[in-house]
């Protein structure tokens, strides 16, 4: 696992001459704000994800940004390593540090690095046993704001990780995910978003033990959001 974040750590190092550019700081979108997300979605191979979410972040030094998420919820379905019909609990948390760079008046380059954590409980009679799933990822999108009052983004990530089952042993797995967000402000601090997971999620995804990757399932999740320093909306009461 160190080397695997070695590698990307040092694949990271090869975006950084486009951030050290930077001639304008990247100062008028919010991102220090709370946010609380909730997926009540069905998932493409009969996979019933129920999760909730709460994310904080900061922004410092006019184009920097740390993140951390904590989501706890439950997968129900027909597609999942533990048994056919489970119910899976499941929590972890997230972690997230990047830069963005301000491209235009309206629109930002964003680079990310992050580690994540979850832990699985396979419940009794299990196959597998409880599940603990940890790896890091690197991620590079845009930001991008719609007249007054929207913004969308996108951003690919890469990510590599180990899936460790009581009984089935550890595993490496590799995934990409295309995360595609939509975020409309009702005030300047206020807003409500929706986030497309195509590919995989960071979370709760039940054909995350299987051999192709942390996730293959396409989720979506709403969130409601407190931001501060919002200037761009400034505007807006």
């Amino acid at each position: 696992m160190k080397t695997k974040g070695i590698a990307l750590l040092s694949a990271s190092a090869l975006l950084a001459p486009a951030f050290a550019t930077a001639a304008t700081p990247a100062g008028n979108m919010a991102w220090t704000f709370l946010e609380a997300g909730y997926v009540p979605t069905i998932g493409t191979d009969d996979t019933d994800v129920d999760a909730g979410q709460i994310t904080g972040s900061i922004g410092f030094l006019g184009m920097g940004h740390a993140q951390v998420e904590y989501t706890n919820g439950t997968v129900d379905g027909n597609d999942t390593t533990f048994d056919a019909g489970s119910s899976v609990d499941f929590d972890g948390y997230r972690l997230v540090v990047g830069a963005h760079n301000q491209l235009t008046e309206n629109t930002q380059l964003i680079g990310d690095l992050t580690y994540f954590d979850y832990s699985y409980d396979g419940g009794e009679g299990s196959d597998t046993g409880d599940v603990d799933a940890d790896g890091f990822g690197i991620g590079l999108g845009l930001r991008h704001n719609i007249g007054s009052r929207a913004e969308v983004s996108a951003e690919v990530w890469y990510l590599d990780g180990e899936i460790d089952a009581d009984f089935g042993g550890k595993s490496d797995v590799n995934d990409t995910i295309f995360e595609l967000r939509a975020r409309y402000n009702w005030t300047q601090n206020l807003s409500t978003g929706i986030t497309a997971f195509l590919g995989g999620s960071f979370f709760g995804n039940a054909r995350a033990f299987s051999d192709d990757g942390l996730g293959s399932d396409n989720l979506l999740r709403a969130d409601i959001r407190w931001a501060f320093g919002n200037s761009n909306f400034s505007d807006l009461k």
